[in-house]
């Protein structure tokens, strides 16, 4: 590997540091969710399969394979953080619109027209069942 690091394998230790890193994401991110230790337990009799295995490539291999699983989990928790956030803002961002439109109302002036989503997708529904009605 670059950098001078070994592939894990059962000899050299390294699955203790991703047997860790797994527990870690397994318990953040299901286990106390769900209230089951069941994927907990699947990943230390994983875990101990490993050690009883004997070709090094196949080891390297599944703890690879663990330590990407637990990247992912990590990553997708973070990712839901950031959408909630941004979700949270948007509708800081509505709200402020709402107040400009009234302002600007209250001193007889209008906001310009923004794009009504929901309109549009109404109009299309009604323009479509109509069209439907005719054939």
């Amino acid at each position: 590997r670059p950098g001078g690091m070994s592939a894990p394998s059962a000899s050299n230790g390294a699955w203790r540091g991703t047997l860790r890193r797994v527990l870690r994401a397994v318990d953040a991110h299901v286990t106390s969710h769900t209230g089951s230790p069941t994927w907990r337990d699947h990943v230390l009799a994983e875990f101990r399969s490993l050690e009883k295995m004997a070709l090094a490539d196949r080891v390297a291999a599944r703890l690879r394979a663990a330590d990407e699983w637990a990247t992912l989990a990590n990553a997708v928790q973070r990712h839901k953080a950031m959408i909630m956030d941004y979700g949270h803002s948007l509708e800081k961002e509505r709200e402020q619109l709402k107040k400009a439109s009234s302002t600007a109302n209250y001193v007889g002036l209008s906001m310009p027209d923004a794009y009504d989503h929901a309109a549009h997708d109404l109009a299309a529904a009604n323009k479509k069942k109509d069209g439907d009605g005719d054939e």
